[in-house]
């Protein structure tokens, strides 16, 4: 291999300034790459004419930063606790995760069109004459190539592999996000499924004292058997109820195990109350949104990766040029009676010009533009789905939040309707209809309340997961982390 260096060498010395100058000239003349679209030329051709984005949101201004580590703002150590899991366990998760190393490898492997390529040959055969004896023959070669990026076109892929890297991060970062705030909506769901199903074990109970009590009325003939029949009709839909709110609470088990990882088993244990809430975070302003929701980030660097391959797409119409050395040495043993082992090494520089490929080219540049026109299209709906997100929860927020303290001051007069009306019963001054009326009046709103408290924690939820609010301590958008590969260079090719 020695020797094979030094003939490389030889020819570099005997024709290097050809190739030299050649090599120079393509340095030299390396472009510069385009500059990328900027966030406000992204935004401002996205949204359709005339929209504007307003300084503060529309369904209630709440000035401040946005913060993160929204699960611990609802003093819920068993919901970070089953968060947590779900982040460790969820197997879409892992999916999305391996799609990040698939994307950082990519970058590397459209990278690696900029650097040398080397490889080397190497034969051996032997022919064995019994009249003769045995001969053979061995070849050594050494190649080394490299295509000149000259136009840009290497160094677009390369910058459009690194911004679909950074988007892939940025998906993953949502769907960490995501998976979050659907564990933790699940969680409440839950809860209120368990509370139904005690609810409805309750009007059970409460229906069996009635029936108990109107039997022993009629058997005095103080009522008659249309009450009778009445009041176990009710009962028998009461413990049809429980039977529908077993099977919603199981599924809503099922559901949340299947989230964190564990067979869908309907075990896991429930919370029976509903945490305390704190006051709601500040919101932010709407444009400060698209510079911080994971999702958003994500679908502008889709736009910036479709720029860069619409780029490259130009640049394939250009000439490529190309340098390519190589080296070798060819043994046999008759040659080397004849001394006739050479040691051969070869050095060119090729160009390529595209000249007829039945408008493949031309159509590529079509496809790649109007696939960055496809992306752009999808920022904007992206955009205005984030802010439609946060503004429903806004306006959802004070309505659910002066809602809950109605309803339960509503459940508290009714009960005491019931305890009155049953005592009035018990004494022969109502009639049984005005009691079961009462009674089911009071469970429907109880049960409304139930529900209603389940629905502000899970609005709560979907408003910090639309502001793009962290569930843990770190920026959401800083989870897929900095690029593996360094920013392609905007100058001129090296």
């Amino acid at each position: 291999m020695v020797q094979l260096g030094l003939s490389v060498l030889r020819l570099m010395r005997r024709h290097g300034w050809r190739l030299s100058l050649v090599a120079g000239a393509v340095v030299v003349a390396g472009c510069a790459l385009k500059e990328p679209p900027t966030h406000s030329a992204v935004v401002k051709q996205a949204l359709p004419q005339g929209t504007r984005i307003p300084g503060t949101w529309r369904a209630g201004d709440r000035a401040g930063e946005v913060g993160n580590g929204w699960v611990a703002q609802f003093n819920d150590p068993a919901l970070r606790a089953i968060v947590d899991e779900a982040i460790a366990h969820n197997p879409d998760l892992r999916a999305a995760a391996a799609r990040v190393a698939i994307a950082q490898q990519t970058v590397v492997v459209v990278g690696s069109k900029l650097l040398p390529s080397i490889g080397i040959g190497l034969n051996a055969r032997a022919l064995d004459d019994q009249d003769r004896g045995s001969t053979g023959s061995t070849a050594v070669f050494l190649s080394a190539g490299w295509e000149a990026d000259v136009w840009g076109r290497l160094r677009a892929q390369q910058a459009a592999a690194q911004a679909g890297y950074q988007a892939t991060a940025l998906d993953y970062a949502w769907a960490r996000q995501s998976l979050a705030a659907t564990t933790a909506k699940l969680w409440y769901v839950a809860i209120e499924s368990r509370q139904l199903l005690a609810l409805c074990e309750q009007a059970v109970d409460i229906y069996t004292r009635l029936s108990t009590l109107v039997q022993d009325r009629r058997r005095a003939g103080k009522v008659s058997d249309l009450d009778v029949v009445d009041m176990q009709a009710r009962l028998e839909q009461a413990q049809g109820d429980v039977q529908a709110a077993r099977q919603a609470y199981g599924e809503s088990r099922r559901a949340l195990e299947l989230l964190l990882g564990r067979y869908p088993a309907a075990e896991i244990e429930v919370a029976t109350t509903y945490p305390t809430v704190q006051a709601m975070s500040p919101a932010g302003v709407p444009a400060a949104l698209l510079e911080r929701r994971p999702d958003v980030l994500a679908a502008e660097q889709a736009v910036v990766a479709a720029f860069r391959n619409q780029e490259s797409a130009e640049l394939a119409l250009l000439p490529s040029f190309g340098l390519s050395l190589g080296g070798g040495r060819f043994s046999d043993t008759v040659l080397s009676l004849l001394r006739l082992n050479p040691w051969l090494a070869t050095a060119a520089v090729g160009v390529s010009v595209p000249v007829y490929e039945g408008g493949a080219l031309q159509a590529q540049v079509v496809i790649a533009t109007e696939q960055q026109a496809r992306l752009v299209a999808r920022y904007g709906a992206v955009a205005l789905a984030a802010f439609w997100e946060v503004e429903n929860a806004l306006a959802a927020e004070p309505f659910l939040a002066a809602q809950l303290p109605l309803e339960q001051k509503s459940l508290a007069s009714r009960q005491d309707a019931v305890r009155i009306a049953t005592v009035q019963y018990t004494a022969g001054r109502r009639d049984l209809l005005w009691v079961s009326q009462l009674q089911a009046g009071a469970l429907q709103t109880e049960a409304g309340v139930i529900r209603l408290g389940s629905t502000l924690l899970v609005n709560r939820v979907r408003l910090a997961q639309a502001l793009g609010s962290s569930y843990d301590g770190t920026p959401a958008a800083a989870i897929g982390g900095p690029l593996a590969a360094a920013s392609p260079s905007a100058g001129a090719g090296s």
